[in-house]
């Protein structure tokens, strides 16, 4: 199906925006959750016990409708908060108990499918769940915004704009693709298929699988009928490769 809406979106049956949707429906439901996920180390939260000059900063510094309520670290989430309705609280003078204004955090395992998360959150008190490893260990969250992101890519305003743009085509028709970019918005625009045990989200985790070590500039490979060139390492990070076609 990836390359059926790949073809269709290079022979302008389907715009480029619509062929890039189509293939996020299907690739959603073959993803698990923890490929979609905002990572625990990403989390904005509340501690429990904060005080409301703390609370009222960390409203201030995110930029989040729901705020996870912890005691002591991200680790131990005990609930959910909406962030207006400490905000109407603050209005009115009202005192703030974030144990009575929380409401209950869904867990879901990380291997669960990305469609499966997408239901759990639609039946949810509110619209975030708690990703857990197979230990019960806090992985990160997901909600209809994280699952949104994986199916039509990062949005524009996400994107850091002195990091120039993540796909650049050339005169040549080559592609100068950084190592950031999501490899499944790469498999959409070259009809790439990964594989079901794929364990990667970048394409630079896509070029470290295929090659089974860390590559120096100037390495090359070929994968279903193009060439992928390392052209820029920044340290032990891939930052640029030139894609072109094998043929």
């Amino acid at each position: 199906l990836h390359m059926i809406f790949a073809d269709a979106t290079r022979s302008g049956v389907l715009e480029h925006d619509q062929g890039s949707i189509l293939a996020g429906v299907v690739r959603l439901a073959e993803r698990p959750v923890r490929e979609v996920m905002t990572p625990r180390t990403e989390i904005d939260w509340i501690d429990v016990n904060a005080d409301l000059a703390e609370i009222r900063e960390d409203i201030e510094n995110s930029p989040h409708s729901l705020l996870p309520v912890a005691e002591g670290s991200p680790d131990k989430v005990l609930g959910i908060v909406k962030v207006r309705e400490l905000l109407a609280h603050m209005v009115a003078g009202k005192a703030i108990d974030l144990r009575q204004l929380m409401k209950k955090a869904e867990v879901v395992p990380d291997q669960l499918d990305a469609m499966d998360a997408l239901r759990a959150l639609q039946q949810s008190e509110v619209a975030m769940a708690m990703v857990h490893d197979e230990y019960g260990h806090l992985d990160g969250i997901v909600t209809p915004v994280d699952l949104l992101t994986a199916l039509v890519g990062q949005f524009a305003s996400d994107q850091d704009e002195r990091e120039g743009p993540e796909l650049v085509e050339r005169a040549d028709g080559s592609l100068l693709v950084s190592g950031a970019m999501s490899a499944d918005d790469l498999a959409d625009r070259l009809g790439l298929e990964y594989g079901e045990d794929r364990e990667f989200a970048t394409v630079a985790g896509y070029v470290l699988a295929v090659l089974k070590n860390l590559p120096e500039e100037g390495e090359s490979f070929t994968d279903q009928g193009w060439r992928f060139e390392v052209v820029d390492m920044d340290g032990r990070k891939i930052d640029k490769l030139l894609v072109s076609s094998a043929e």
